[in-house]
């Protein structure tokens, strides 16, 4: 089977087409045929960075992504028989990025209704569960602003989807370049940029989610009261209280979302799709150009 595996510390172009053995089916196992993948920027992060996270999977050589959505070939022994032919999201932080993965942990395998897509379930794997930390942290730290960095990326339109337009403070940063893409992707919510930002008065959180430490500085100066939380810094030289903030793994959270995007009740922007073959130039896209939706790779 054809894997993508990162070997060096060169950067996206640096990533390799291996042939590997197919893995074999064990009793506690479950083959998947792999079908669509979510390009995800942990991935470009660690190809350039050994230091990026402090994660086992950094090791190398390494096949590079997180999890993805295929269809059930196989089923050993001692797991559910009827997940035999059914499409799945999977959970995979040792490399999906790879034709098959044989599933042995079965928290991390989630079966998918009909009325959920292969590419908003692969979206599912990076994004709504950092927007739901990032939602319950706003609750437990209350605000009388609520700054948004970065709100048209995949997370921002998520977290401004569960907090609602009404939200009080509300206050979504997007470039202008952007604004036209968040007015269609979520019409009625307010959107401001850097630019036009007024002086607030009272607590402001700010929701880190683009980061830039420049663009931070900039709403400082404009946010006497500010905090900051973030989750694309793991720390920060800037002097206003400061937290990372980042998902913790539940598999009862997944399946709730599984079940509000199938009841149509949460929207996940879908970017361009890729083949298998161009995932390099996929990473490129997504690292390079301004937040669509998340870039996607199919294996068919």
């Amino acid at each position: 089977m054809q894997s993508i595996v990162q070997t060096n510390f060169t950067g996206i172009d640096g990533l390799i087409i291996r042939n590997e053995p197919r893995p074999a089916l064990t009793d506690n196992g479950v083959l998947i045929a792999m079908e669509t993948l979510p390009v995800v920027p942990s991935d470009w992060h660690k190809e350039t960075d050994p230091n990026a996270t402090a994660e086992q999977a950094l090791q190398l050589p390494r096949v590079i992504g997180i999890g993805g959505v295929g269809t059930v070939i196989e089923v050993g022994h001692n797991r559910d028989q009827k997940l035999l032919h059914q499409r799945v999201l999977v959970m995979h932080p040792k490399g999906s990025y790879q034709e098959f993965i044989l599933n042995t942990n079965s928290d991390w395998l989630f079966p998918l209704p009909i009325n959920v897509s292969n590419a908003e379930a692969a979206t599912l794997t990076a994004g709504p569960g950092v927007a739901l930390a990032l939602t319950e942290f706003i609750k437990q730290n209350p605000s009388d602003h609520l700054v948004i960095t970065g709100a048209n990326s995949v997370i921002g339109l998520i977290l401004c989807q569960l907090l609602g337009s009404t939200y009080p403070g509300l206050t979504p940063i997007v470039s202008p370049d952007s604004q036209a893409y968040f007015n269609q992707s979520l019409p009625g919510y307010p959107v401001y940029s850097i630019e036009h930002l007024q002086l607030f008065h009272g607590r402001t959180l700010i929701i880190d989610i683009a980061g830039s430490e420049p663009l931070l500085q900039q709403l400082i100066a404009a946010v006497p009261r500010a905090s900051i939380a973030s989750i694309a810094l793991q720390t920060s030289n800037l002097n206003v209280p400061f937290t990372f903030v980042h998902e913790d793994f539940n598999h009862q959270i997944y399946c709730h979302l599984i079940k509000t995007v199938a009841s149509h009740k949460l929207w996940l922007p879908i970017g361009r799709i890729f083949s298998f073959a161009e995932t390099k130039k996929a990473q490129h896209y997504a690292k390079d150009h301004h937040s669509r939706g998340r870039v996607l790779v199919n294996l068919n």
